[in-house]
């Protein structure tokens, strides 16, 4: 493995941006499109957990093709570089999808302790 963060450091920081998401998804939609802080925080956070993704040992993901490791790769990628085209709505959606990405991480992160 490089050197640098390990899988347990970075499944952590994956887990802590979706407990944050969840915060402004109990908040309900019409606050988080109504505030660009909102906005702004949620893509930030799905960046962090992309590049936190991104940089996850090949075995780790490999032995968890259940997560989609690849798409929240893709997202912080085109949020960065895109980021013109990000679509409040379709965010919210991703934002829908943190339980159970969640429950996933959870069992993760159990497997490797």
């Amino acid at each position: 493995m490089k050197a640098g963060r390990v899988d347990s450091a970075r499944l952590s920081d994956i887990l802590q941006s979706v407990e944050r998401l969840e915060e402004v998804f109990r908040a309900g939609y019409d606050e988080f499109a109504s505030s660009w802080l909102s906005q702004s925080a949620v893509v930030r956070e799905l960046e962090i957990i992309g590049e936190a993704a991104g940089h996850l040992s090949a075995g780790l993901r490999g032995k968890h093709p259940e997560i989609a490791w690849a798409k929240m790769r893709g997202f912080s990628s085109f949020a960065k570089h895109k980021y013109w085209k990000i679509d409040p709505a379709l965010v919210w959606k991703a934002m829908a999808e943190m339980p159970a990405l969640k429950d996933m991480l959870v069992r993760v992160i159990g497997s490797t302790s």
